[in-house]
């Protein structure tokens, strides 16, 4: 293992209603649509405050937007990508009230970009439930540019922002909602580490 001893991959949840709700969102991605499919089965009595939030970005090549069409709902919203999903997901918070419930399931990359929505709007663990789904393919931030990557499978990449050979770390920050990746040959130039696959 080329990076040991950090390890902060956050622990996630098995979607279930939550106690307390006046309005659910569930919001997913891809392969998410399964977990959501078994959330709507165990609160049928829910079903018209309960707003769909569906991507059908997927890494999986799943998409259970057929299924989720066929469930009694106050609304189904649907999204071509995760970025405007959470782009309207931050629209949808903005206006809460409480009482909101908040239930997240797809790839770790859309989960955490939602959380950091659910984070600014002062969601807590008792209003917001998390479940991974599919792929655990990594979000990572270069701390040399500042720039983002989606979806790195490879410990060692070159970064699209600044070019640099980098290494991903398993420090998973959940502020930038992100691995952290550094110059792969900052000690010696030049002389890279070993690819591999990262651990899933």
């Amino acid at each position: 293992m080329l990076i040991t001893g950090i390890k902060s991959r956050p622990v996630y949840d098995q979607l279930r209603p939550l106690p307390g709700g006046i309005r659910h969102l569930v919001a997913g991605q891809g392969s998410g649509g399964r977990a959501m499919l078994r959330l709507l089965d165990e609160m049928p009595e829910q079903g018209m405050q309960t707003t769909l939030l569906y991507s059908q970005e997927s890494f999986s090549g799943l998409d259970f937007l057929a299924e989720l069409q066929q469930r009694q709902v106050a609304e189904l919203r649907v999204y071509p990508s995760n970025q405007e999903l959470v782009a309207d997901l931050e629209r949808i918070l903005g206006n809460a009230r409480m009482g909101t419930r908040l239930y997240l399931s797809g790839s770790e990359s859309f989960i955490g970009t939602a959380m950091q929505v659910a984070t600014h709007y002062d969601m807590n663990s008792d209003e917001v439930l998390r479940e991974h789904a599919g792929s655990f393919v990594r979000r990572i931030w270069c701390v040399h540019c500042d720039s983002y990557t989606e979806n790195v499978t490879q410990r060692v990449f070159q970064c699209p922002g600044c070019n640099a050979m980098l290494v991903v770390r398993d420090h998973y920050s959940r502020r930038l909602a992100a691995f952290q990746a550094v110059k792969a040959d900052a000690e010696v130039p030049g002389e890279l580490p070993e690819a591999e696959e990262l651990d899933t």
